[in-house]
Order: C-alpha cells, then sequence, then structure tokens
C-alpha cells in the first residue's frame, strides 16, 4: 500500500514589500508580519508532520532588497524544521545580478534550504519527487510552466511528483497579463496522465483550487485589499490514490474596503462605531469609499475622526478614486464661528470656490473650520 506524504505549500512571501498607504511605524510592523508568518510556517510543519516546504516563487519582492532582509529572512527559515524547497519567481528571477548567487544569501542561507535553479527532479525524500519550473528573467517568452513537465514521463509506482510553478492561469488572469500565461489544461492532462500527482502554483496571492490537485496557495501574509483568501499555507496530503489539501491561516493583518455615504450626523455615528468594532486594529489597513456631502462641523468632525483612528490603524486612507465627501457650508456654519475681518472674507471666498466646482477648497474649508472653532 503506497504511503502518504504532507507537506506545505506557501508561495508569494515578497519579503522587502514596500507599501506606500503605511507610515514608517506601520510599514516596520508589517514587514516584520510577513517574516513571523514564516516562522509560523514552521510551527505548521511541526503540528502537522510535515516533511518539507514548498515556497512557489516570489520569496523576495525584487532582486535588489537590502542586506537586512535577506539576513533577516534566512534567520525566518532556520525556524523551519524540515527541509525548505524555494522557485524563482518573476520578482525574484534567476538572471543576472540575482540574489540567489549573492554573497549575502550564499554565505547565511540555511543548509536546508534548496533553491530550485534548473528544471532536473529533485529526489526531496525516497520516492518523492520535485520538480520546478524556475523563472529566469521577469519576462519569458512562453509558458513559465511548460519547460518544467514537457519531458516527464509518468511516474513510477510508488512515486509522487510535485510540480512547482509560477505564473497566472489565462482562465484567472482576465486577459490582462502582460507575460505569457500557463497552459491549464495541458497542466491538467500532465496530472491526469500520471506524471503529475500535485501542482503547486504561485503568483496569485488569494488561495485559490484550479482543479483537485492544482493549487495556488497565496501569499503567506495579506498584501493588498483586493485579495480574497491571503494569509495561508497549504498543508497538502497525498497518498493511496487520494489528495487532501486543507488551508492553515499563517497570516495576522487584514487589509479592508469599506464604502460609505454620508449626509448626516447618524450615517457619521454609523461609520465611527464600524471603526470600533472592528479588531486587531494596530495590523489593520482600512482603505475608505465614500459619497455624500456633510455641514461643515461634520465635515471637520470627519477629517479628526479619520486623523485619530489613523493613529490608531495600521493606516486609514481615503481612496482617492472613490472619495467624494464634500462639506456643505452655509452662512449658519460661518456665523456660528463669529468670524470678522480677512478671516470671514477668506472661508466666504472658499466657501463660494467649492460652491463653483472647486473640490480643493473643500480640504481648506473644513480645515480652517476646525482651527477656528478650536481658536475659539
Amino acid at each position: 500500500m503506497e504511503e502518504s506524504i504532507t507537506f506545505l505549500h506557501s508561495s508569494d512571501w515578497q519579503l522587502g514589500m514596500m507599501r506606500r498607504f503605511l507610515g514608517p511605524d506601520g510599514q516596520a510592523r508589517w514587514g516584520q508580519a510577513r517574516l513571523d508568518a514564516v516562522a509560523r510556517i514552521g510551527d505548521v510543519a511541526t503540528t502537522s508532520g510535515a516533511a518539507f516546504v514548498v515556497v512557489t516563487g516570489d520569496v523576495f519582492e525584487h532582486n535588489q532588497v537590502e542586506r537586512q532582509t535577506i539576513l533577516r529572512a534566512c534567520e525566518a527559515l532556520k525556524r523551519i524544521p524540515v527541509p525548505v524547497v524555494l522557485l524563482p519567481g518573476n520578482h525574484d528571477a534567476l538572471e543576472p545580478g540575482s540574489l540567489w548567487t549573492s554573497a549575502q544569501w550564499q554565505a547565511h542561507a540555511p543548509e536546508h534550504v534548496t533553491v530550485l535553479t534548473d528544471t532536473k527532479p529533485l529526489e526531496i525524500l525516497p520516492g518523492v519527487e520535485i520538480v520546478g519550473a524556475p523563472w529566469r528573467s521577469r519576462r519569458p517568452l512562453s509558458d513559465p510552466a511548460a519547460p518544467g513537465y514537457g519531458d516527464l514521463k509518468p511516474t513510477p509506482a510508488g512515486t509522487t511528483r510535485i510540480m512547482l510553478a509560477h505564473g497566472q492561469l489565462t482562465s484567472l488572469s482576465g486577459g490582462m497579463s502582460d507575460v505569457p500565461t500557463i497552459d491549464q489544461a495541458a497542466l491538467e492532462a500532465a496530472v491526469a496522465d500520471g506524471r503529475l500527482q500535485y501542482v503547486g502554483l504561485g503568483d496569485r496571492h488569494s488561495t485559490t483550487q484550479v482543479t483537485e490537485r492544482i493549487w495556488f496557495s497565496g501569499t503567506q501574509e495579506v498584501t493588498t485589499p483586493e485579495e480574497t483568501d491571503p494569509g495561508n499555507v497549504l498543508k497538502v496530503t497525498i497518498g493511496a490514490g487520494a489528495i487532501d489539501v486543507e488551508p492553515v491561516r499563517v497570516g495576522a493583518w487584514h487589509m479592508v474596503d469599506h464604502r460609505v455615504e454620508l449626509f448626516d450626523e447618524e450615517s457619521l455615528g454609523a461609520l465611527e462605531d464600524w471603526f470600533a468594532e472592528l479588531p486587531d486594529k494596530e495590523r489593520t489597513y482600512v482603505r475608505l469609499a465614500g459619497d455624500g456631502s456633510l455641514p461643515l462641523p461634520l465635515h471637520s468632525r470627519l477629517d479628526m475622526l479619520i486623523d485619530a483612528q489613523g493613529e490608531v490603524f495600521a493606516s486609514v486612507e481615503r481612496w482617492a478614486k472613490f472619495w467624494t465627501v464634500r462639506p456643505a457650508p452655509d452662512a449658519a456654519d460661518l456665523d456660528a464661528l463669529q468670524l470678522s475681518g480677512p478671516a470671514r472674507a477668506a472661508m466666504e471666498e472658499l466657501r463660494q470656490a467649492l460652491a463653483a466646482g472647486d473640490d480643493s477648497a473643500g480640504a481648506a474649508l473644513s480645515l480652517m473650520h476646525r482651527l477656528a472653532r478650536d481658536a475659539g
């Protein structure tokens, strides 16, 4: 009877990635979180009895990451107690100047870590082969997975062969990929005729099942709000003609899109309540889309709310493309501030500019309202 084998499949760590919407403190915590998630993969390997870990591309954000990033990645890899196989992807391709040939990587990479540099099958364990298709440039001229399995024969009895590849499937790219995509039908045929028993894919950041034996693991830690199911590692068990794939959560961060319509105090209060109820604020990025208009005092309150929550959360950002909340000042708002002279004239001028369609006047008007109110 064929023995089962359990291993972990991860991808798209993109260590060294920067995010413009995070300030220095948030960026530092987020960068550390990506490393912490790698270490948690080691914990999952221990608790699940996994024999090895595979990472299907984009281990690093690019080939010119800082030396510190490489050294800290090596420390995180040391915390994975089983063999690790890394596949170069489009971000860290095997091109001239690749970090995989750098002095830093060569000197500090743990001994139990193997980087696939060709398509030759690797016997990771007796009866278990890994074959991969490493990227050799950021812009391949043909299907990036095909070199890994095109010349393979069906596996002998008692042998399990795992394919590692990186790239988009045409069916999932929406025709938007600017490089050749992976031929899904050809991959499925290689599984059906016994050349491959599992295909681990990278590049898509959301955990995605393509078929029973073809999976994208997704990134170990979220990178954008558009990702539908990031932050997992896949626990894969193959044996006796069967396969079981189970996503296991290792990510700790959240990126949330939230759309609001703001017209009055009740709707603004609902937004305040929504912020209050969100957990893990220090590990959450919020991107707000909004529509509507608010009286000047409420618009000022909205500004203060977003500023304050930005200090509590990892980051809170107005989504510029979908943010159309405008102040709606009237004479009563200005009268309540009891302004006179140049200050009253400046605020009235801004109010008229806003009414004429100058949206930039809205932010200035709201700021002047806050300053005048606080000074009063």
